[in-house]
């Protein structure tokens, strides 16, 4: 008796409650009404339960997955919508003999169930070098005995909350942030960090995420060890060579579901995942203090378009990196004016209608605004880090689970080239 069913990326990609779960569609009425067949999901949805996982009975030839993948968090009784990867298997029996009717779940399947956010040539382009820093990364963090907290909230009332883009406009707010930099909780782009410190601006936390060897040319400033780096175990590997306390975020990369799954079962640790559709640090920084209540957010230096004839503000990486380029008939604006134009495209369109969208109904505004911007005294607005410290598990741990991974996010090459030269 065959089963066409759909079911996640192994049983290590959770619902929000820590469940995994299995959708078993049965198109079939001839089968699907067999006692024997009801008999048989019967018990496999009691092993299931045993299991610690929740099993899902589809049937009939025109499901409306919809309405299943909006019915799925009462199915794993979580209040959050599920947004995880998931993945399609097809038993060969009815791969052969239905093709038409397996074509048309795959549609449907590929339609509800995968991102429709997912920029696929970004996932070819970065997966080997995800894969690569997730590793390098671990067994830097294991070599140096870093500090390192795996991040789960930030708690307050009532606080305020600055954060620092890199755009043009920084330049023309920085001497106000400047005189009222002690009303807020500062956290930095990793592009602004140059320009900060010129300017003797140490920012509570920088945000840094981006995987490319780029990064490096922000940080090549005399950075104090004492300010925390918010990154991920994919980030750029010169992060993790520096002395600074790093914070790591569950980004929903598979390597991290699996961390995750690490810990909530050996550990008993919560490490929640931080969905951030924008993939931009501003949006980043919007989700990561969410939990803050009451919070008042403010901006600067976030625009996403070129001001001033500029793509960002002076001492930032992207002139360190040109510099060598530069001639009297070639300008630093001619290589940056790409970077960003007159007009918002892609994320950075997604980013900037998720921001217009968030502040109607949260206390959003632009720095340079506040002219009505209520701020409270400085010994009201400190917020709480909720994190934990630990390590990862093993290499091989990792592998073991990873090379079952069908999302196509990890480079398995290069994954077991670590896994063949790694003692852990």
């Amino acid at each position: 008796m065959g089963l066409g069913a759909l079911h996640t990326v192994r049983s290590l990609v959770l619902s929000p409650m820590g469940q995994p779960v299995v959708i078993v569609w049965e198109p079939l009425l001839e089968v699907f009404d067999l006692p024997a067949f009801q008999s048989e999901m019967f018990e496999l949805s009691e092993t299931a339960k045993e299991k610690g996982f929740t099993l899902v009975l589809v049937t009939g030839l025109t499901p409306k997955w919809n309405e299943i993948k909006e019915n799925l968090p009462q199915f794993t009784h979580s209040k959050e919508p599920i947004n995880r990867k998931w993945a399609l298997y097809v038993t060969p029996s009815y791969e052969r003999y239905f093709p038409k009717l397996i074509e048309e779940c795959r549609e449907n399947f590929l339609s509800q169930f995968q991102s429709q956010n997912t920029n696929q040539n970004t996932i070819q382009h970065f997966r080997k070098v995800w894969t690569h820093n997730y590793l390098k990364n671990k067994s830097t963090i294991e070599e140096t005995k870093s500090s390192i907290q795996w991040f789960q909230s930030f708690r307050g009332t009532n606080s305020n909350v600055l954060f620092l883009g890199a755009s043009p406009g920084l330049e023309r707010d920085i001497e106000s942030i400047k005189k009222h930099r002690n009303t807020f909780t500062l956290f930095a782009s990793d592009t602004s960090i140059g320009f900060l410190l010129k300017h003797s601006i140490l920012p509570d936390y920088i945000l840094s995420f981006d995987s490319g060897r780029g990064t490096l040319f922000h940080f090549l400033v005399e950075l104090p060890t004492s300010i925390p780096i918010i990154t991920w175990l994919g980030g750029s590997s010169c992060l993790f060579e520096l002395p600074n306390p790093k914070i790591l975020v569950n980004t929903g990369h598979p390597l991290d579901q699996i961390v995750s799954f690490y810990f909530q079962n050996e550990k008993g640790l919560d490490w929640p995942h931080i969905q951030n559709p924008s993939l931009n640090l501003l949006g980043m920084a919007m989700s990561i203090t969410k939990e803050i209540f009451n919070r008042n957010l403010v901006l600067s230096g976030v625009s996403f378009v070129s001001e001033f004839g500029k793509s960002h503000c002076n001492g930032t990486g992207y002139e360190r990196y040109y510099l060598p380029q530069l001639h009297r008939k070639q300008s630093m604006e001619s290589f940056t004016k790409r970077l960003y134009s007159g007009v918002r495209k892609g994320k950075n369109q997604l980013v900037w209608d998720e921001l217009l969208s968030a502040k109607t109904k949260e206390k959003i505004q632009i720095f340079s605004e506040l002219t009505a911007f209520n701020t409270n005294s400085s010994s009201e607005q400190q917020i709480e880090l909720n994190s934990f410290q630990g390590f990862p598990p093993r290499i091989s741990d990792l592998a073991k689970w990873a090379n079952q991974d069908q999302s196509g996010i990890i480079h398995s090459e290069t994954l077991n080239v670590w896994l063949r030269f790694s003692l852990g």
